[in-house]
Protein backbone atom coordinates (compact mmCIF):
# COMPACT_ATOMS: atom_id res chain seq x y z
CA UNK A 1 0.00 0.00 0.00
CA UNK A 2 2.68 2.85 1.12
CA UNK A 3 4.75 1.50 -2.15
CA UNK A 4 1.41 2.50 -4.37
CA UNK A 5 0.92 5.71 -2.61
CA UNK A 6 4.73 6.63 -3.16
CA UNK A 7 4.06 5.62 -6.57
CA UNK A 8 1.28 7.69 -7.17
CA UNK A 9 3.26 11.12 -5.31
CA UNK A 10 5.64 10.44 -7.48
CA UNK A 11 3.89 10.12 -10.98
CA UNK A 12 2.02 13.19 -9.41
CA UNK A 13 5.20 15.32 -8.97
CA UNK A 14 6.85 14.06 -12.41
CA UNK A 15 3.78 15.34 -14.33
CA UNK A 16 3.69 18.69 -12.29
CA UNK A 17 7.34 19.32 -12.28
CA UNK A 18 6.93 18.38 -16.72
CA UNK A 19 3.91 20.51 -16.98
CA UNK A 20 5.63 23.63 -15.08
CA UNK A 21 9.26 23.19 -17.30
CA UNK A 22 6.91 23.58 -20.18
CA UNK A 23 4.69 26.68 -19.14
CA UNK A 24 8.31 27.96 -18.32
CA UNK A 25 9.66 27.00 -22.06
CA UNK A 26 7.05 29.63 -23.32
CA UNK A 27 8.04 32.65 -21.14
CA UNK A 28 9.65 33.79 -24.38
CA UNK A 29 6.47 34.13 -26.24
CA UNK A 30 4.61 35.78 -22.76
CA UNK A 31 7.82 38.39 -22.90
CA UNK A 32 7.98 39.49 -26.42
CA UNK A 33 3.98 39.08 -27.18
CA UNK A 34 3.54 39.92 -30.97
CA UNK A 35 7.26 40.69 -31.32
CA UNK A 36 7.77 36.68 -30.87
CA UNK A 37 9.62 35.30 -33.89
CA UNK A 38 7.35 32.18 -35.04
CA UNK A 39 8.15 29.86 -38.39
CA UNK A 40 5.80 31.89 -41.12
CA UNK A 41 6.00 29.06 -43.72
CA UNK A 42 2.97 26.77 -43.42
CA UNK A 43 2.18 28.35 -40.86
CA UNK A 44 1.60 32.01 -40.80
CA UNK A 45 1.29 32.25 -44.39
CA UNK A 46 -1.08 29.16 -44.65
CA UNK A 47 -2.73 27.15 -41.65
CA UNK A 48 -3.74 30.63 -39.57
CA UNK A 49 -5.74 31.65 -42.70
CA UNK A 50 -7.95 28.73 -42.58
CA UNK A 51 -8.61 29.06 -38.57
CA UNK A 52 -9.73 32.55 -38.42
CA UNK A 53 -11.96 32.34 -41.85
CA UNK A 54 -13.26 28.99 -40.01
CA UNK A 55 -13.85 30.55 -36.77
CA UNK A 56 -15.56 33.57 -38.62
CA UNK A 57 -18.15 31.75 -40.51
CA UNK A 58 -18.29 29.04 -37.60
CA UNK A 59 -22.17 27.47 -37.95
CA UNK A 60 -22.59 29.79 -41.85
CA UNK A 61 -23.04 26.37 -43.48
CA UNK A 62 -21.35 27.94 -46.13
CA UNK A 63 -19.69 25.79 -49.33
CA UNK A 64 -17.44 29.01 -50.07
CA UNK A 65 -15.60 31.60 -47.98
CA UNK A 66 -15.75 34.86 -50.13
CA UNK A 67 -12.31 36.02 -48.89
CA UNK A 68 -10.28 34.09 -50.48
CA UNK A 69 -9.93 33.36 -54.76
CA UNK A 70 -13.33 34.70 -55.52
CA UNK A 71 -14.82 32.03 -52.81
CA UNK A 72 -12.93 29.28 -51.98
CA UNK A 73 -14.48 25.67 -51.17
CA UNK A 74 -15.06 25.03 -47.49
CA UNK A 75 -13.64 21.81 -48.51
CA UNK A 76 -10.52 23.21 -49.01
CA UNK A 77 -10.60 25.46 -46.17
CA UNK A 78 -10.06 22.59 -43.07
CA UNK A 79 -8.57 23.42 -40.25
CA UNK A 80 -5.94 20.80 -39.05
CA UNK A 81 -7.11 20.36 -35.87
CA UNK A 82 -10.98 21.61 -35.37
CA UNK A 83 -11.41 22.18 -32.34
CA UNK A 84 -9.38 24.94 -32.02
CA UNK A 85 -10.57 27.21 -33.98
CA UNK A 86 -13.00 27.80 -30.91
CA UNK A 87 -10.17 29.86 -29.45
CA UNK A 88 -10.38 32.20 -32.76
CA UNK A 89 -13.68 32.82 -32.26
CA UNK A 90 -13.06 34.11 -29.12
CA UNK A 91 -9.63 35.31 -28.65
CA UNK A 92 -7.28 37.34 -30.99
CA UNK A 93 -5.23 35.38 -33.23
CA UNK A 94 -1.90 35.77 -31.41
CA UNK A 95 -3.44 35.01 -27.95
CA UNK A 96 -5.31 31.94 -29.81
CA UNK A 97 -1.74 30.28 -31.77
CA UNK A 98 -0.32 31.46 -28.22
CA UNK A 99 -3.03 28.70 -26.26
CA UNK A 100 -2.49 26.63 -29.26
CA UNK A 101 1.59 26.11 -28.20
CA UNK A 102 0.98 25.76 -24.53
CA UNK A 103 -1.75 23.22 -25.67
CA UNK A 104 0.07 20.94 -28.27
CA UNK A 105 3.42 21.42 -26.14
CA UNK A 106 1.84 20.57 -22.28
CA UNK A 107 0.19 17.55 -24.61
CA UNK A 108 3.49 16.70 -26.15
CA UNK A 109 4.80 16.01 -22.68
CA UNK A 110 1.44 14.16 -20.61
CA UNK A 111 0.96 12.03 -23.92
CA UNK A 112 4.36 10.69 -24.57
CA UNK A 113 4.61 10.70 -20.70
CA UNK A 114 1.85 8.52 -19.98
CA UNK A 115 2.61 6.14 -23.21
CA UNK A 116 6.28 5.61 -22.62
CA UNK A 117 5.55 4.91 -18.78
CA UNK A 118 2.82 2.51 -19.33
CA UNK A 119 5.47 1.19 -22.23
CA UNK A 120 8.72 0.68 -19.66
CA UNK A 121 6.70 0.49 -16.40
CA UNK A 122 8.69 3.62 -15.30
CA UNK A 123 8.01 7.02 -14.13
CA UNK A 124 11.70 8.73 -14.57
CA UNK A 125 11.89 7.08 -18.50
CA UNK A 126 8.29 8.59 -19.10
CA UNK A 127 9.42 11.93 -17.57
CA UNK A 128 12.80 12.50 -19.34
CA UNK A 129 11.59 11.34 -22.56
CA UNK A 130 8.16 13.17 -22.27
CA UNK A 131 10.39 16.32 -21.53
CA UNK A 132 12.31 15.70 -24.79
CA UNK A 133 9.65 15.47 -26.58
CA UNK A 134 7.35 18.08 -26.08
CA UNK A 135 10.51 20.71 -27.43
CA UNK A 136 10.35 19.10 -30.54
CA UNK A 137 10.06 21.86 -33.61
CA UNK A 138 6.71 20.87 -34.86
CA UNK A 139 4.22 23.36 -36.46
CA UNK A 140 1.31 24.14 -32.99
CA UNK A 141 -0.58 24.71 -36.34
CA UNK A 142 -1.16 20.88 -36.83
CA UNK A 143 -2.11 20.61 -33.17
CA UNK A 144 -2.04 17.35 -31.82
CA UNK A 145 -1.49 15.36 -34.74
CA UNK A 146 2.14 13.86 -33.59
CA UNK A 147 2.63 15.88 -30.28
CA UNK A 148 -0.39 13.68 -29.01
CA UNK A 149 -0.30 10.54 -30.66
CA UNK A 150 0.72 9.58 -27.17
CA UNK A 151 -2.67 9.56 -26.21
CA UNK A 152 -4.17 7.32 -28.28
CA UNK A 153 -1.83 4.74 -27.81
CA UNK A 154 -1.43 5.06 -24.02
CA UNK A 155 -4.87 4.49 -24.56
CA UNK A 156 -4.83 1.45 -26.71
CA UNK A 157 -2.48 -0.21 -23.88
CA UNK A 158 -5.10 0.37 -21.12
CA UNK A 159 -7.67 -1.14 -23.07
CA UNK A 160 -5.61 -4.09 -24.22
CA UNK A 161 -4.81 -4.45 -20.43
CA UNK A 162 -8.50 -5.33 -19.70
CA UNK A 163 -7.89 -4.11 -16.39
CA UNK A 164 -10.96 -3.82 -14.35
CA UNK A 165 -10.51 0.23 -14.07
CA UNK A 166 -13.77 1.78 -15.26
CA UNK A 167 -12.01 5.70 -15.44
CA UNK A 168 -8.98 4.29 -17.24
CA UNK A 169 -11.08 2.30 -19.81
CA UNK A 170 -13.50 5.98 -19.93
CA UNK A 171 -10.43 8.09 -20.21
CA UNK A 172 -8.95 6.08 -22.69
CA UNK A 173 -11.97 7.20 -24.55
CA UNK A 174 -11.36 10.43 -24.14
CA UNK A 175 -7.96 9.92 -25.09
CA UNK A 176 -8.91 9.39 -28.70
CA UNK A 177 -12.05 11.56 -28.84
CA UNK A 178 -9.77 14.90 -27.91
CA UNK A 179 -7.06 13.32 -30.17
CA UNK A 180 -9.38 13.41 -32.71
CA UNK A 181 -10.77 16.96 -32.26
CA UNK A 182 -7.51 17.97 -32.45
CA UNK A 183 -5.66 16.33 -35.54
CA UNK A 184 -5.81 16.33 -38.74
CA UNK A 185 -7.93 13.36 -40.67
CA UNK A 186 -6.04 13.65 -44.09
CA UNK A 187 -2.39 14.50 -42.54
CA UNK A 188 -2.50 11.62 -40.32
CA UNK A 189 -5.82 10.78 -38.36
CA UNK A 190 -6.48 8.16 -41.18
CA UNK A 191 -3.18 6.05 -40.33
CA UNK A 192 -4.36 6.11 -36.73
CA UNK A 193 -7.70 4.69 -37.62
CA UNK A 194 -5.95 2.16 -39.79
CA UNK A 195 -3.00 1.33 -37.23
CA UNK A 196 -5.87 1.06 -34.38
CA UNK A 197 -7.76 -1.20 -36.36
CA UNK A 198 -5.06 -3.68 -36.80
CA UNK A 199 -4.25 -3.57 -33.40
CA UNK A 200 -7.67 -4.91 -32.65
CA UNK A 201 -7.20 -7.48 -35.26
CA UNK A 202 -4.12 -9.00 -33.42
CA UNK A 203 -5.76 -8.63 -29.92
CA UNK A 204 -8.71 -10.06 -31.34
CA UNK A 205 -6.61 -13.53 -30.77
CA UNK A 206 -5.78 -13.01 -27.43
CA UNK A 207 -8.62 -10.96 -25.91
CA UNK A 208 -12.07 -10.86 -27.08
CA UNK A 209 -12.93 -8.32 -24.99
CA UNK A 210 -9.60 -6.23 -25.10
CA UNK A 211 -10.62 -5.88 -28.65
CA UNK A 212 -13.64 -5.32 -28.69
CA UNK A 213 -12.67 -1.83 -26.95
CA UNK A 214 -9.93 -0.95 -28.93
CA UNK A 215 -13.05 -1.46 -32.20
CA UNK A 216 -14.17 1.15 -30.00
CA UNK A 217 -12.07 3.33 -29.28
CA UNK A 218 -11.35 2.60 -33.64
CA UNK A 219 -15.10 3.44 -34.03
CA UNK A 220 -14.86 6.89 -32.70
CA UNK A 221 -11.98 8.11 -33.86
CA UNK A 222 -14.07 7.59 -37.34
CA UNK A 223 -17.24 9.23 -36.06
CA UNK A 224 -15.96 12.09 -34.49
CA UNK A 225 -13.59 12.66 -37.79
CA UNK A 226 -15.91 12.14 -40.10
CA UNK A 227 -18.06 15.14 -38.14
CA UNK A 228 -15.30 17.41 -38.30
CA UNK A 229 -14.05 16.81 -41.89
CA UNK A 230 -17.53 16.52 -43.43
CA UNK A 231 -16.89 18.38 -46.79
CA UNK A 232 -13.44 17.01 -46.96
CA UNK A 233 -14.83 13.60 -46.75
CA UNK A 234 -17.42 14.02 -49.14
CA UNK A 235 -15.18 15.61 -51.60
CA UNK A 236 -13.05 12.84 -51.51
CA UNK A 237 -15.92 10.66 -52.09
CA UNK A 238 -17.92 12.12 -54.66
CA UNK A 239 -20.64 13.19 -52.85
CA UNK A 240 -21.91 16.62 -53.17
CA UNK A 241 -18.88 18.13 -54.38
CA UNK A 242 -19.20 19.97 -57.34
CA UNK A 243 -15.93 21.27 -58.25
CA UNK A 244 -12.96 19.50 -59.37
CA UNK A 245 -9.86 20.19 -56.70
CA UNK A 246 -6.43 21.71 -58.45
CA UNK A 247 -4.93 18.72 -56.68
CA UNK A 248 -5.87 16.97 -59.81
CA UNK A 249 -3.20 17.94 -61.91
CA UNK A 250 -0.08 17.70 -59.38
CA UNK A 251 2.08 15.44 -60.65
CA UNK A 252 3.25 12.63 -57.88
CA UNK A 253 6.98 12.76 -57.62
CA UNK A 254 9.09 9.42 -57.20
CA UNK A 255 11.24 9.49 -54.60
CA UNK A 256 14.12 7.27 -54.63
CA UNK A 257 15.15 4.80 -51.82
CA UNK A 258 17.83 7.03 -50.58
CA UNK A 259 15.90 10.31 -50.42
CA UNK A 260 13.34 7.98 -48.33
CA UNK A 261 16.13 7.09 -45.84
CA UNK A 262 17.92 10.74 -45.45
CA UNK A 263 14.02 11.80 -45.10
CA UNK A 264 12.74 9.13 -42.40
CA UNK A 265 15.53 7.61 -40.55
CA UNK A 266 18.21 10.59 -40.40
CA UNK A 267 15.49 13.57 -40.00
CA UNK A 268 15.98 15.74 -43.02
CA UNK A 269 12.20 15.87 -43.47
CA UNK A 270 10.74 19.22 -41.31
CA UNK A 271 7.47 17.72 -40.61
CA UNK A 272 8.62 14.31 -39.15
CA UNK A 273 12.45 15.33 -37.41
CA UNK A 274 12.61 14.35 -34.00
CA UNK A 275 16.68 14.06 -33.55
CA UNK A 276 16.89 9.88 -34.92
CA UNK A 277 20.58 10.76 -35.27
CA UNK A 278 20.78 10.58 -31.97
CA UNK A 279 17.92 8.25 -31.27
CA UNK A 280 18.72 5.15 -33.68
CA UNK A 281 22.96 4.83 -32.83
CA UNK A 282 21.60 4.72 -29.16
CA UNK A 283 19.18 2.50 -29.41
CA UNK A 284 21.85 0.08 -31.50
CA UNK A 285 24.30 0.92 -28.71
CA UNK A 286 22.05 -0.07 -25.73
CA UNK A 287 21.19 -3.52 -27.60
CA UNK A 288 25.04 -4.19 -27.97
CA UNK A 289 25.51 -3.34 -24.18
CA UNK A 290 22.41 -4.96 -22.78
CA UNK A 291 23.64 -8.32 -24.95
CA UNK A 292 27.01 -8.04 -23.43
CA UNK A 293 26.23 -7.30 -20.09
CA UNK A 294 23.21 -10.73 -20.40
CA UNK A 295 26.12 -12.71 -21.95
CA UNK A 296 28.62 -12.12 -19.26
CA UNK A 297 25.76 -13.08 -16.38
CA UNK A 298 24.53 -16.07 -18.11
CA UNK A 299 27.85 -17.18 -18.74
CA UNK A 300 28.96 -16.09 -15.09
CA UNK A 301 25.92 -18.45 -13.56
CA UNK A 302 26.26 -21.12 -15.65
CA UNK A 303 29.91 -21.42 -14.22
CA UNK A 304 28.39 -21.02 -10.92
CA UNK A 305 25.46 -23.63 -11.16
CA UNK A 306 28.19 -26.24 -12.35
CA UNK A 307 30.48 -25.57 -10.06
CA UNK A 308 27.62 -25.90 -6.93
CA UNK A 309 25.36 -28.21 -9.22
CA UNK A 310 22.45 -25.50 -8.65
CA UNK A 311 19.75 -24.73 -11.05
CA UNK A 312 20.05 -21.37 -12.50
CA UNK A 313 18.10 -19.15 -10.73
CA UNK A 314 19.33 -15.75 -12.23
CA UNK A 315 19.09 -17.14 -16.08
CA UNK A 316 15.31 -17.95 -14.94
CA UNK A 317 14.82 -14.42 -14.07
CA UNK A 318 16.29 -12.54 -16.59
CA UNK A 319 14.70 -13.80 -19.90
CA UNK A 320 16.47 -11.85 -23.12
CA UNK A 321 13.45 -12.40 -25.10
CA UNK A 322 11.21 -10.76 -22.29
CA UNK A 323 14.13 -7.48 -22.17
CA UNK A 324 14.00 -7.20 -26.48
CA UNK A 325 10.33 -7.98 -26.70
CA UNK A 326 8.84 -4.22 -27.08
CA UNK A 327 12.40 -3.40 -28.37
CA UNK A 328 11.86 -5.60 -31.31
CA UNK A 329 8.06 -4.70 -31.56
CA UNK A 330 8.55 -1.29 -32.23
CA UNK A 331 11.79 -1.88 -34.73
CA UNK A 332 9.37 -3.90 -36.97
CA UNK A 333 7.26 -0.79 -36.52
CA UNK A 334 9.60 1.16 -38.42
CA UNK A 335 10.03 -0.77 -40.51
CA UNK A 336 6.73 -1.27 -41.58
CA UNK A 337 6.28 1.72 -42.06
CA UNK A 338 9.60 2.36 -44.06
CA UNK A 339 8.76 -0.43 -46.04
CA UNK A 340 5.18 0.80 -47.49
CA UNK A 341 6.36 4.09 -48.04
CA UNK A 342 9.15 2.31 -50.20
CA UNK A 343 6.26 0.76 -51.89
CA UNK A 344 4.15 3.55 -52.57
CA UNK A 345 7.45 5.20 -53.71
CA UNK A 346 7.65 2.31 -56.09
CA UNK A 347 7.68 3.10 -60.23
CA UNK A 348 4.52 1.25 -60.55
CA UNK A 349 2.40 2.92 -58.41
CA UNK A 350 3.69 6.22 -58.94
CA UNK A 351 3.13 6.03 -62.47
CA UNK A 352 -0.56 4.41 -61.37
CA UNK A 353 -1.37 7.55 -59.25
CA UNK A 354 -0.46 9.76 -61.86
CA UNK A 355 -2.65 7.82 -64.34
CA UNK A 356 -5.64 8.17 -61.98
CA UNK A 357 -7.87 10.67 -60.80
CA UNK A 358 -9.61 11.17 -56.87
CA UNK A 359 -8.51 9.54 -53.91
CA UNK A 360 -6.29 7.52 -55.21
CA UNK A 361 -4.38 10.25 -57.28
CA UNK A 362 -4.91 13.01 -54.36
CA UNK A 363 -4.66 11.58 -51.33
CA UNK A 364 -1.01 11.22 -49.83
CA UNK A 365 -0.72 7.98 -48.26
CA UNK A 366 3.21 8.86 -47.78
CA UNK A 367 1.67 10.47 -44.55
CA UNK A 368 1.99 7.22 -42.46
CA UNK A 369 5.64 8.95 -42.06
CA UNK A 370 3.51 11.08 -39.37
CA UNK A 371 3.66 8.29 -37.20
CA UNK A 372 7.55 7.74 -36.88
CA UNK A 373 8.36 10.49 -34.04
CA UNK A 374 6.35 9.09 -31.74
CA UNK A 375 7.80 5.66 -32.53
CA UNK A 376 11.59 6.98 -32.63
CA UNK A 377 10.73 8.25 -28.59
CA UNK A 378 9.17 4.70 -27.90
CA UNK A 379 12.35 3.58 -29.23
CA UNK A 380 14.90 6.15 -26.87
CA UNK A 381 12.31 5.26 -23.92
CA UNK A 382 12.58 1.11 -24.58
CA UNK A 383 16.37 1.92 -25.00
CA UNK A 384 17.23 3.45 -22.06
CA UNK A 385 14.98 0.59 -20.37
CA UNK A 386 16.67 -2.30 -21.91
CA UNK A 387 19.72 -0.73 -20.51
CA UNK A 388 18.20 -0.81 -17.29
CA UNK A 389 17.13 -3.80 -17.14
CA UNK A 390 20.55 -5.67 -18.27
CA UNK A 391 22.91 -3.42 -15.95
CA UNK A 392 20.33 -5.23 -13.09
CA UNK A 393 21.94 -8.16 -13.47
CA UNK A 394 25.25 -6.49 -12.35
CA UNK A 395 25.79 -6.50 -8.59
CA UNK A 396 27.94 -3.13 -8.89
CA UNK A 397 26.05 0.16 -8.30
CA UNK A 398 28.49 1.79 -10.44
CA UNK A 399 27.27 0.48 -13.82
CA UNK A 400 23.90 1.67 -12.57
CA UNK A 401 24.62 4.96 -12.12
CA UNK A 402 26.54 5.03 -15.44
CA UNK A 403 23.40 3.88 -17.43
CA UNK A 404 21.41 6.39 -15.54
CA UNK A 405 23.98 9.18 -16.48
CA UNK A 406 24.05 8.20 -20.01
CA UNK A 407 20.77 7.93 -20.45
CA UNK A 408 19.89 11.30 -18.94
CA UNK A 409 22.74 12.42 -20.92
CA UNK A 410 21.24 11.52 -24.27
CA UNK A 411 17.73 12.65 -23.32
CA UNK A 412 19.03 15.90 -22.72
CA UNK A 413 21.01 15.95 -25.80
CA UNK A 414 17.54 15.15 -27.63
CA UNK A 415 15.70 18.16 -25.50
CA UNK A 416 18.62 20.99 -26.57
CA UNK A 417 18.39 19.86 -29.83
CA UNK A 418 14.69 20.01 -30.55
CA UNK A 419 15.01 23.54 -28.68
CA UNK A 420 17.19 24.94 -30.50
CA UNK A 421 15.40 23.95 -33.40
CA UNK A 422 12.22 25.26 -31.93
CA UNK A 423 10.73 29.39 -32.31
CA UNK A 424 11.53 29.11 -28.22
CA UNK A 425 15.00 29.30 -29.36
CA UNK A 426 14.59 32.23 -31.66
CA UNK A 427 12.29 34.34 -29.68
CA UNK A 428 14.61 33.96 -26.74
CA UNK A 429 17.37 35.52 -29.05
CA UNK A 430 15.27 38.23 -30.19
CA UNK A 431 14.43 38.93 -26.41
CA UNK A 432 18.25 39.05 -25.82
CA UNK A 433 19.64 40.72 -29.19
CA UNK A 434 16.56 43.08 -29.80
CA UNK A 435 15.65 44.29 -33.25
CA UNK A 436 19.28 43.18 -34.15
CA UNK A 437 18.24 39.72 -34.41
CA UNK A 438 17.23 39.42 -37.66
CA UNK A 439 14.54 37.43 -37.96
CA UNK A 440 10.73 38.64 -39.01
CA UNK A 441 8.05 38.50 -35.97
CA UNK A 442 4.76 37.35 -35.65
CA UNK A 443 3.56 41.55 -35.97
CA UNK A 444 6.10 41.92 -38.69
CA UNK A 445 4.78 39.26 -40.86
CA UNK A 446 1.46 40.63 -40.73
CA UNK A 447 1.90 44.37 -39.97
CA UNK A 448 -1.57 45.46 -38.93
CA UNK A 449 -0.20 49.19 -38.95
CA UNK A 450 0.61 48.84 -42.51
CA UNK A 451 -2.42 47.40 -43.93
CA UNK A 452 -4.80 49.87 -41.79
CA UNK A 453 -2.94 52.83 -43.71
CA UNK A 454 -3.50 51.15 -46.80
CA UNK A 455 -7.06 50.86 -46.16
CA UNK A 456 -6.86 54.56 -45.39
CA UNK A 457 -5.11 54.94 -48.95
CA UNK A 458 -7.14 53.52 -50.82
CA UNK A 459 -10.36 54.90 -49.10
CA UNK A 460 -12.71 52.74 -49.22
CA UNK A 461 -13.81 49.22 -46.65
CA UNK A 462 -11.31 46.01 -46.80
CA UNK A 463 -14.24 43.86 -47.32
CA UNK A 464 -15.39 46.18 -50.83
CA UNK A 465 -12.86 44.86 -53.62
CA UNK A 466 -10.46 42.49 -53.86
CA UNK A 467 -6.51 42.64 -54.12
CA UNK A 468 -3.18 40.78 -55.68
CA UNK A 469 0.29 40.77 -53.83
CA UNK A 470 3.46 41.58 -55.41
CA UNK A 471 6.81 40.69 -53.32
CA UNK A 472 4.98 39.65 -50.27
CA UNK A 473 2.76 36.59 -49.30
CA UNK A 474 -0.84 37.29 -49.85
CA UNK A 475 -1.84 35.63 -46.36
CA UNK A 476 -0.61 39.11 -44.61
CA UNK A 477 -3.24 40.75 -46.98
CA UNK A 478 -6.10 37.30 -45.93
CA UNK A 479 -5.08 38.12 -42.22
CA UNK A 480 -6.26 41.77 -42.16
CA UNK A 481 -9.25 41.56 -43.60
CA UNK A 482 -8.84 41.94 -47.36
CA UNK A 483 -10.31 39.95 -49.92
CA UNK A 484 -7.51 38.22 -51.98
CA UNK A 485 -7.28 36.75 -55.74
CA UNK A 486 -4.24 34.82 -54.67
CA UNK A 487 -3.82 32.54 -51.56
CA UNK A 488 -1.94 29.46 -50.20
CA UNK A 489 -4.72 25.80 -50.43
CA UNK A 490 -3.73 23.14 -50.80
CA UNK A 491 -7.08 22.30 -52.17
CA UNK A 492 -9.34 24.62 -54.49
CA UNK A 493 -10.61 24.91 -57.76
CA UNK A 494 -8.75 23.59 -61.04
CA UNK A 495 -10.89 25.96 -63.27
CA UNK A 496 -9.35 28.65 -60.86
CA UNK A 497 -6.03 27.90 -61.04
CA UNK A 498 -6.32 28.01 -65.28
CA UNK A 499 -7.91 31.38 -64.61
CA UNK A 500 -5.61 32.38 -62.53
CA UNK A 501 -2.28 31.62 -64.25
CA UNK A 502 -3.22 33.58 -67.12
CA UNK A 503 -2.55 36.35 -65.39
CA UNK A 504 1.68 35.65 -65.22
CA UNK A 505 1.58 33.27 -68.14
CA UNK A 506 4.49 35.75 -69.30
CA UNK A 507 6.40 35.32 -66.77
CA UNK A 508 6.05 31.52 -66.48
CA UNK A 509 7.00 31.22 -69.82
CA UNK A 510 10.68 32.62 -68.84
CA UNK A 511 10.62 30.93 -65.71
CA UNK A 512 11.37 26.49 -66.05
CA UNK A 513 11.52 26.53 -62.62
CA UNK A 514 8.11 28.76 -61.38
CA UNK A 515 6.08 26.89 -64.33
CA UNK A 516 6.70 23.50 -62.94
CA UNK A 517 5.99 24.56 -59.54
CA UNK A 518 3.09 26.54 -60.29
CA UNK A 519 1.53 24.08 -62.85
CA UNK A 520 2.53 20.51 -61.41
CA UNK A 521 2.42 21.36 -57.80
CA UNK A 522 -0.12 24.85 -57.36
CA UNK A 523 -0.60 25.12 -53.71
CA UNK A 524 0.83 28.74 -53.30
CA UNK A 525 -1.43 30.51 -55.62
CA UNK A 526 0.87 33.45 -55.83
CA UNK A 527 1.91 35.87 -58.80
CA UNK A 528 5.28 34.50 -59.86
CA UNK A 529 7.67 36.95 -61.51
CA UNK A 530 10.99 35.35 -63.20
CA UNK A 531 13.23 37.81 -62.16
CA UNK A 532 12.20 38.02 -58.52
CA UNK A 533 12.06 35.51 -55.70
CA UNK A 534 8.27 36.10 -54.30
CA UNK A 535 8.37 36.44 -50.52
CA UNK A 536 7.62 38.50 -47.35
CA UNK A 537 10.85 41.03 -48.05
CA UNK A 538 11.09 42.06 -51.23
CA UNK A 539 11.75 45.86 -50.16
CA UNK A 540 14.23 44.77 -48.09
CA UNK A 541 16.83 43.79 -50.87
CA UNK A 542 15.82 47.69 -52.24
CA UNK A 543 14.78 46.09 -55.54
CA UNK A 544 11.69 47.17 -57.59
CA UNK A 545 9.55 45.46 -60.38
CA UNK A 546 10.15 46.21 -63.57
CA UNK A 547 9.76 44.29 -67.14
CA UNK A 548 6.88 42.70 -65.92
CA UNK A 549 5.13 40.58 -68.12
CA UNK A 550 1.64 40.11 -66.20
CA UNK A 551 -2.06 40.59 -67.41
CA UNK A 552 -3.45 42.99 -64.97
CA UNK A 553 -5.99 43.36 -67.41
CA UNK A 554 -6.88 39.67 -67.01
CA UNK A 555 -6.80 40.45 -62.83
CA UNK A 556 -9.20 43.07 -63.46
CA UNK A 557 -11.30 41.10 -64.92
CA UNK A 558 -11.47 38.59 -62.35
CA UNK A 559 -12.51 40.85 -60.05
CA UNK A 560 -9.25 42.67 -58.67
CA UNK A 561 -9.00 45.95 -58.21
CA UNK A 562 -5.65 47.05 -56.18
CA UNK A 563 -2.04 45.78 -56.01
CA UNK A 564 -0.66 45.86 -53.10
CA UNK A 565 3.16 45.44 -53.30
CA UNK A 566 6.40 45.35 -51.45
CA UNK A 567 8.71 46.91 -54.10
CA UNK A 568 7.63 49.71 -56.38
CA UNK A 569 7.05 49.11 -60.39
CA UNK A 570 8.82 50.81 -62.81
CA UNK A 571 6.83 52.36 -65.29
CA UNK A 572 3.54 51.21 -63.69
CA UNK A 573 1.24 53.34 -65.69
CA UNK A 574 2.39 51.21 -68.92
CA UNK A 575 0.40 48.38 -66.85
CA UNK A 576 -2.99 50.38 -66.70
CA UNK A 577 -2.02 51.22 -63.51
CA UNK A 578 -2.28 53.92 -61.16
CA UNK A 579 -0.12 54.72 -58.32
CA UNK A 580 -1.87 55.79 -55.26
CA UNK A 581 1.00 56.43 -52.96
CA UNK A 582 4.00 57.95 -53.83
CA UNK A 583 5.41 57.93 -50.64
CA UNK A 584 5.13 54.37 -49.63
CA UNK A 585 3.22 52.67 -46.48
CA UNK A 586 5.91 52.27 -43.72
CA UNK A 587 6.43 51.66 -40.10
CA UNK A 588 9.10 51.29 -37.66
CA UNK A 589 10.74 48.38 -37.26
CA UNK A 590 8.83 46.44 -40.21
CA UNK A 591 10.64 44.68 -42.78
CA UNK A 592 9.00 45.91 -45.73
CA UNK A 593 7.03 48.77 -46.84
CA UNK A 594 4.01 49.00 -49.45
CA UNK A 595 2.69 50.40 -52.25
CA UNK A 596 -0.46 50.65 -53.56
CA UNK A 597 -2.05 50.37 -57.50
CA UNK A 598 -5.23 50.81 -58.76
CA UNK A 599 -5.81 48.51 -61.93
CA UNK A 600 -7.71 50.66 -64.15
Amino acid sequence: MNKEKNDKKLNMAFIVAGCVLCVLSMLPFFILGEKSIITYSDQLDGEMITYILNAKHLFDGLDYYPELMNGIPSAGMTSPAPLFILLFKVFSPFVSFMIMTLAVRLSGFLSMYLFTKELTGKSAIGFAVGMAFMMMPFYPVYGLCILGQGFVWCALIWLIKEEKNNVRTILAYVFVVLYSLTSSLALVGFAVIIVTFIAGVITFFKSKRGSLKVFIADALMVVTYACTNLPLIKQLIGVGSNFVSHKSEIIVQKRTIPDIIERYLFGSDQYTSCCQKVIIPFAILAVIVSIILLSVKSSSSKKESTEKGERNKTGEETKPADVYKKTICIVLFIGAVMAFIFFYNSSPVVALRNSKTGMIHDFTFERFSWLLPVAFMALLAESINVLTESVKTIDKKVFKYIVAGVSAAVCLLVFAIAGFKSDSKTSLMRLIKGSGYKQISFGQFYSEELFDEVERTIGRDREDYNVISLGLLPASAAYNGFHCLDAYSNNYDVNYKHEFREIMAGELAKSEYYTDYFDNWGNRCYIYMSAYKTGINASFYNISFEDLDLDFEKAKEMGADYVISASPIVDYDSYNLRLLNETPVSSEGCWYELYVYEIL
